[in-house]
């Protein structure tokens, strides 16, 4: 049984590789822009050199902080080696490529997880997901509010900060209520079967809670960041409190904007023209922006999350 068991999960997973790459190259074929790029890349200085290296190294620091996140959040059930966190990130992103608002990154985080864990490494998956939402949404609505009232926009927000604004609330209360409220669902005489995954929940500490807070706060310092300089590159030259308030407004939008992953540089590209053209005319570098952004912060990750989601060809 386990053998039959291990040989459907590798059909699964090598089904789930082609059908992402094959994804991947049909996106890809279909960007425009690429005589652009391609053009950009052509009279490069070294001032753009110095800022697209700072971006690229800024990429595995992004994914290194929400490696050591993950560690944080599994320690009461596992103790999860650096290496194994980074690489069940990574595989997370693979299967997440091809699945709406990356719902399946679950999928590959929990092949790292003993089998009798896995339902509860797909609960920290989305407790992983509310933390991340909770904090550009903060500082999504702080920036979109000075947007809006700053630059006078005639684009109406108003459904985004209702939406925005509601789910906060309730991230907040669920959020650090998380144990409290597994500690009394363990108690129910239906639960008695998952008490291993509820015991992970309920043991939950205040620490660990406000430890994947702060790394999800400078995790999102780190991509606006990225996004900043990316823009300096493309010669989108906006001032530090233009990108203050444009930039988590743009990935506000994004984020209650449901897309699959694969399409995201569309997504991306087309919401910052939105928001960031009323700073610059330079709509395609801000477009490039984008699409670069997309490539290194995220297409180069999953590419090598495959790689780790290919090699896990059996459960623990």
């Amino acid at each position: 049984m386990f053998q039959n068991k291990s040989k459907i999960l590798t059909v699964i997973k090598w089904l789930f590789m082609v059908v992402a790459y094959g994804y991947l190259v049909y996106k890809l074929a279909n960007i425009e822009y690429w005589n652009e790029l391609k053009n950009s890349f052509a009279t490069v200085n070294l001032r753009r050199f110095l800022l697209l290296m700072c971006v690229l190294a800024f990429m595995p620091i992004n994914w290194a902080l929400e490696a050591n996140k993950w560690q944080i959040l599994t320690r009461n059930a596992i103790k999860l080696s650096f290496k194994d966190a980074t690489k069940a990130v990574l595989a997370g992103l693979n299967t997440g490529f091809i699945t709406p608002s990356r719902f399946g990154d679950f999928a590959g985080r929990i092949i790292y997880l003993p089998e009798n864990l896995r339902l509860t490494g797909i609960l920290l998956t989305l407790v992983n997901g509310f933390i991340q939402t909770f904090v550009i949404t903060i500082f999504g609505l702080i920036s979109t509010y000075f947007y809006s009232a700053r630059f006078k926009s005639s684009i109406d927000y108003s459904q985004y900060l209702l939406s925005a604004g509601i789910t906060l609330i309730i991230l907040i209360g669920v959020y650090f209520l998380f144990p409290n409220i597994f500690q009394k669902i363990k108690k129910q005489r239906w639960a008695v079967k998952f008490q291993n995954t509820l015991k992970s929940f309920s043991e939950l500490k205040f620490n660990t809670l406000v430890a994947g807070f702060l790394i999800s706060v400078v995790r999102f310092g780190v991509f606006c960041f990225q996004y900043y300089l990316m823009l300096l590159f493309f010669r989108v030259e906006l001032t530090p409190m233009q990108a203050f308030i444009g930039i988590p407004t743009m990935y506000l939008i994004i984020t209650y904007a449901p897309t699959l992953a694969a399409s995201e540089a569309a997504v991306r590209a087309s919401v910052a023209v939105l928001i960031l053209g009323v700073f610059s005319n330079n709509e395609i570098g801000i477009l490039l922006t984008g699409i670069l952004i997309w490539l290194i912060n995220f297409i180069v990750p999953m590419l090598a999350g495959s790689v780790f989601v290919v090699r896990k060809t059996s459960p623990k």
